[in-house]
Formats: structure tokens, C-alpha cells, sequence
């Protein structure tokens, strides 16, 4: 994949209405994930600075302003730093328009690099070489990410309300980027292994939503393929693929009853992370 492929794969998020959908709707990291990622940091050096590559809308970086003296969180889109920076009540958070390969700090200068659910767009040999550059020895990259959510009721998984959402989601299938199969594979490809010794790879953490049927729409609204498919093909394609998924939604938390209103219907959404994480060598 050469640079100008992974920079144009930078530019999906960039709508501004894609961007608010996705600050609605995208889930946030799990407390279990951020804690074990400050337990490592905190075994060798301060929590000082830490920097949240490939911020988006900045679910990931208000989980981390709570632990850190400050935060500078980046991402190449103007309209997703616009909506973090509008939903944003941290003081210690700083929030900057960057390519995740150019990263505007001096060298050895934070303890922590994150990204989540981003980093299988970036040209990797370039961002953990700028990652390298700008920690501290002894500090952590982590890197981490989920797929699809699942969808469950009453801790069971509901098997039928997966189904039309997984009917959704082959509608759009032609129009994901290449980078799809990485989510898939769990970012299992050696081109994503850190750059230090002692990976540690975790898939024991996940997060959950308390979502209704219009949730659930936004969720595929904050889909790069849906978002793909509308621009190609027009507004009315994608009205057509969520009124016809909100009509099979309905029939399904309804069960077939017209009088039920499904929009009250509480559907939990379950996302399935997975960590990648090292820490660099401290200095000879």
C-alpha cells in the first residue's frame, strides 16, 4: 500500500455530518482497556503527557484526560477535531490538526501514544517511527480497536436483530476501503506489530451501549461504507438503505405487533476490543 493510497484513505471521516454521527454514536473505550494501558505506564514512568493519535470526535481522549496531567489528541480531519473540540470539557486536553505521520511534538516528549480504531488507515512504518520519536524511554505505544457490534437482549445474543443488521452491512460491502479485512483479522498482520519487544496483545475487553432503533441507524450512518455508497450514489440510495432497515428492525423488536413503540425498546450493543501494546526501551 503505497503513501498516497493511505493518505487518500485518511479523508473518510471528514463530513461534517459524518463527523457528528460519529460522536453520537461511536462507542467509547472500555474502563478495563484505558486501565490496564495507565497501570503499564505507571510502571516505569510519570503520567504526564500522553498523546491520542487519530482522535475523531475524542471518545478516546476524555478517557484519557482523567489520568494524565494533559493530553494533545490529533486527527487530519478539520471536522472531527471541530466536533471534539466542541464536545470537549477537559481543560488538559489540546486538540490539533495533524497527519498521524507528522506528529507536531519535540522528540521524547510523552509518556503514552494511543490510537484507537485508526490505526490500520495510517502508513504504519511512518507513524511508529514519528511514535518512537516523540516517547520517552520507558513510555507505551498501544494501539487498539473493534469491529462490528453485536447486539443482545437480556444477555443473550438476539440473533434475529444481528441478522438485519448484518443485511445492512452486505448492502454496503462494496464500498468499505481495503482496510476492512484488518479490522476482521484483528490486526493479526505482522505490519502491525510494535516496534518494541514484549507485545502484549489483549482481547479481553469490551463496551457496551444501551441503544434504541434509532441508535441502531446511527450506528450505520457512522459506517465509512455507508458514508462511501451515499457519496457515490446519492442521499437517496442511503435514505432508502435505513428506511428499509428501520422497517426490518421494527418488525423484529415489534414482533409483529403495530401497536408497540420500538423506539423505547432498549437494545444492548456490545463492541469486542483488542489491544496491542508495548513499551520502549529505556535509554542504555
Amino acid at each position: 500500500m503505497d503513501a498516497h493510497t493511505v493518505c487518500a484513505m485518511h479523508r473518510l471521516f471528514e463530513a461534517p455530518s459524518h463527523a457528528k454521527a460519529y460522536a453520537e454514536f461511536r462507542p467509547v473505550p472500555p474502563a478495563s482497556l484505558i486501565n490496564v494501558i495507565v497501570q503499564a505506564v505507571k510502571e516505569k514512568v510519570p503520567l504526564d503527557r500522553a498523546l491520542d493519535v487519530g482522535c475523531g470526535s475524542g471518545q478516546n481522549t476524555r478517557c484519557l484526560a482523567s489520568h494524565f496531567r494533559s493530553v494533545l489528541a490529533t486527527d487530519i480531519s478539520p471536522a472531527q477535531i471541530k466536533e471534539a473540540t466542541a464536545r470537549n470539557t477537559f481543560a488538559n486536553i489540546e486538540y490539533q490538526i495533524s497527519a498521524a505521520e507528522e506528529i507536531p511534538m519535540p522528540a521524547e516528549s510523552v509518556q503514552l501514544v494511543t490510537a484507537c480504531t485508526c490505526c490500520h488507515y495510517f502508513d504504519l512504518p511512518r507513524f511508529f517511527a514519528e511514535a518512537d520519536r516523540v516517547l520517552t524511554p520507558g513510555g507505551v505505544l498501544a494501539i487498539y480497536c473493534y469491529g462490528l457490534p453485536e447486539l443482545y437482549r437480556n444477555g443473550a445474543l438476539w440473533t434475529e436483530l444481528n441478522d438485519v443488521m448484518m443485511q445492512a452491512e452486505t448492502t454496503v460491502a462494496g464500498y468499505w476501503s481495503l482496510v476492512r479485512r484488518e479490522l476482521v483479522e484483528r490486526y493479526s498482520d505482522p505490519r502491525f506489530r510494535l516496534p518494541y519487544p514484549g507485545e502484549v496483545r489483549d482481547e479481553s475487553h469490551y463496551q457496551e451501549q444501551s441503544l434504541t432503533l434509532d441508535g441502531l441507524l446511527g450506528i450505520i450512518k457512522t459506517w465509512s461504507a455507508f458514508q462511501t455508497m451515499v457519496s457515490r450514489c446519492g442521499a437517496e440510495r442511503g435514505g432508502a438503505l435505513l428506511q428499509q432497515t428501520r422497517e426490518r428492525l421494527h418488525a423484529v423488536l415489534s414482533n409483529g405487533d403495530p401497536e408497540v413503540d420500538t423506539n423505547v425498546i432498549p437494545v444492548t450493543v456490545r463492541y469486542s476490543y483488542f489491544l496491542l501494546m508495548a513499551r520502549k526501551p529505556a535509554s542504555p
